[in-house]
């Protein structure tokens, strides 16, 4: 399966929880792979965890409702006068038709997600996309990790970091019994470099992630903040933000309790 077929045929279904068997066995195959597309499923993942767990049911204003039928109309309208005008060319002007059809449509449901917004039924900030990459990769690499850095030696992964442009710093968790397992690279979907390191112990798994932070600001919800990093609970997991230089952010994230999960930080420091 190439990126292509993955993004138009089981993208959506995928986050949906949609396919068959054999369809799944095939785009988690194929996500396993491609960097861009684990990057683009999270993403996704993200949007629509947003609008499921937050957007209010709310009654669509007369006004709103007027402009949707209205525009549907028209395109209607517009799309009959074609189809006699031009019935030698029908398929054509068929497509065209239902794209006018769409194109409003389009433009009236964002009008109600603005409007949604402008209520209040929706928080843009609670799904937080960072968060949601590290979440969704820990769950990829908490039993199965692939380091594409030729090295477990933390002073390899640490050059092999830099010479992509990402932070060399690497966590020393051996103190609360974690092993370094490796590192990867990879890239976002927008093109950014992004840097995995796993590390185990018999009591659970860290995962850190390295990647650009984009104007990114700490997001409401911190559970504490020590030694200047925020601590988030989000979702079930324990998550540690922390502002590493050169514009990054360095996202922990791990299964143990919140308390667990500090005192392997805490420990970890010089």
């Amino acid at each position: 399966m190439d990126c292509g077929t993955y993004i138009e045929k089981y993208l959506s279904a995928h986050v949906d929880g949609e396919l068959g068997a054999d369809e799944l066995r095939a785009a988690e195959e194929h996500l396993a792979g491609c960097a861009n597309c684990r990057a683009r499923f999270a993403e996704e993942r993200a949007v629509k965890s947003l609008m499921r767990e937050r957007a209010q049911m709310l009654r669509t204003p007369a006004m709103v409702r007027g402009s949707i039928l209205a525009a549907l109309d028209a395109a209607d309208s517009a799309g009959r006068a074609r189809d006699r005008a031009a019935s030698a060319d029908r398929a054509g002007h068929t497509a065209l038709r239902r794209a006018l059809v769409w194109i409003p449509f389009a433009l009236a449901a964002a009008a109600m997600f603005a409007f949604v917004i402008m209520r209040g039924g929706l928080t843009p900030a609670h799904a937080i996309p960072p968060f949601e990459i590290a979440i969704y990769n820990y769950a990829q690499f908490a039993d199965h990790f692939e380091p594409n850095v030729k090295s477990n030696s933390p002073a390899d992964i640490s050059d092999a970091y830099m010479d992509h442009q990402l932070p060399g710093f690497l966590w020393n968790f051996q103190p609360s019994g974690y092993k370094l397992i490796g590192g990867r690279l990879d890239h976002l979907r927008d093109g950014s470099p992004v840097a995995y390191t796993v590390y185990r112990s018999d009591t659970g798994t860290i995962l850190c992630t390295y990647m650009k932070a984009h104007g990114f600001e700490p997001p409401p919800g911190v559970t504490r903040v020590i030694g200047g990093h925020n601590y988030y609970d989000y979702k079930g997991y324990s998550i540690c933000l922390s502002y590493p230089h050169g514009g990054f952010i360095c996202v922990l994230v791990s299964r143990r309790t919140m308390n667990q999960f500090v005192q392997d930080i805490v420990a970890s420091e010089p």
